[in-house]
């Protein structure tokens, strides 16, 4: 097997047939400060070559995600296998099995806590002996939280000589549209809840991507209704990402040997304004959700939202993605110190325009990038750390003090 620098690729893309992978693919063809050894892998070859000839002819390879053989072969071939074929608990276990024994590095842009877990029970221990970089969550979900949240500790640290104690993310402003993908992943992991109490028990564990999921920790409650947040005067609701951006953020906390402390608290929530609107606002989101979660649980409502949502292969046009944006805010605090920290991106819609950006760059880190972290099933903040967020500065992103 050659060595990871000697590969015949630097990266290929899996996925790049669908509506994320199309723009995940545009972006690499563009933005690639250096040149790029890359292929497009997919189930179909005439697909495959239509976004091949609209990125400038980038080699094919074609190859099934459910192939073990197959995915072998691939991971042989790259230093990086970056994906965005999900759901990922359907079409992504063949391919971190593939990277954590080939030493290959591996991201993707799944919010599936349930297949995360799969992969670190699965394949921890492999990737470590091997050096592969299984980095989960390398989008919205859950760059925004995860680096945002490191980036937030190194200035809190800067400044007031310790890191904070507890860290509220609030989710503010945010435009932007869906795609089939990801719709497609939301229903299936419904389907999954609903058929499994062990499942459904690992979801509601804050910790449930830990390393010892049932070793004590400090309470972490989930956001579950509206609050008032003193220090920035805005209403806070339950955000929908949360149960998966938490328990990102709590992972790189344990991986990283507790830096902040044992009795460090992450918690993750939508913000408001604090005015008439903003209360409306925020009653409008919890009630959003808690009937979402009631649809989801039932199987005829269920396929009701499945008729009604985008199908596969569709997503938000051009003008949603390029005038969408996301900002973030981290109320970081220990005692009576406080700093707020921002991440945001005011020229992308947080889904795909923002997203595109996290995962391309996050694959060109994996690929070009000296990292001094060690191999595993791992998260974007531990396994890329200050290298991604130079890159996701450089690429348009925000990430300082406010």
């Amino acid at each position: 097997m050659p060595t990871r620098d000697n590969r015949e690729y630097d990266l290929v893309l899996l996925g790049a047939t669908g509506f994320t992978g199309g723009l995940v693919a545009g972006y690499l063809a563009a933005h690639a400060n250096r040149p790029l050894k890359w292929a497009l892998v997919g189930r179909n070859r005439d697909r495959l070559e239509a976004v091949s000839r609209a990125n400038g002819g980038v080699p094919v390879i074609v190859a099934d995600a459910l192939d073990a053989a197959a995915m072998a072969e691939v991971a042989h071939r790259t230093r990086v296998i970056c994906t965005t074929a999900g759901p990922y608990g359907k079409y992504g276990a063949e391919v971190v099995a593939a990277c954590a024994a080939a030493g290959t590095h591996y991201c993707d842009l799944t919010g599936e806590v349930n297949f995360m877990r799969a992969m670190i029970d699965a394949h921890d221990t492999r990737a470590k002996q091997t050096g592969a970089h299984i980095v989960h969550a390398c989008g919205f979900d859950s760059i925004p939280s995860d680096l945002g949240t490191w980036a937030a500790q190194q200035e809190f640290a800067k400044r007031f000589g310790m890191p904070a104690q507890h860290i509220t993310a609030l989710f503010g402003e945010i435009s932007g549209g869906v795609s089939g993908g990801t719709v497609g992943s939301a229903l299936e992991i419904a389907r999954l809840t609903g058929e499994d109490r062990a499942l459904r028990k690992l979801l509601a564990n804050p910790y449930a991507l830990d390393p010892d999921p049932a070793s004590p920790k400090p309470h972490s409650p989930d956001v579950r209704s509206i609050s008032w947040n003193a220090e920035l005067k805005l209403f806070v609701s339950p955000f929908v990402m949360a149960d998966t951006n938490s328990r990102v953020v709590r992972r790189s906390h344990a991986l990283a040997g507790f830096p902040w402390g044992d009795d460090f608290v992450y918690t993750e929530a939508m913000s408001a304004p604090g005015n008439a609107a903003g209360l409306v606002r925020a009653v409008a989101t919890t009630g959003a959700l808690a009937g979402l979660a009631f649809a989801l649980k039932r199987p005829l409502l269920r396929g009701q939202l499945a008729k009604r949502a985008p199908q596969p292969g569709e997503g938000p046009d051009e003008q949603t993605r390029t005038h969408g944006h996301w900002k973030t805010r981290f109320v970081a605090k220990r005692g009576d110190d406080m700093l707020v920290y921002v991440a945001a991106d005011l020229h992308g819609d947080p889904g795909y325009g923002s997203t595109m950006k996290m995962l391309g760059e996050s694959a060109l880190c994996l690929a070009f990038d000296q990292l001094d972290s060690p191999g595993g099933v791992t998260t974007p903040s531990v396994a890329m750390a200050a290298p991604l967020l130079e890159r996701l500065r450089a690429a348009g992103l925000q990430f300082h003090p406010a």
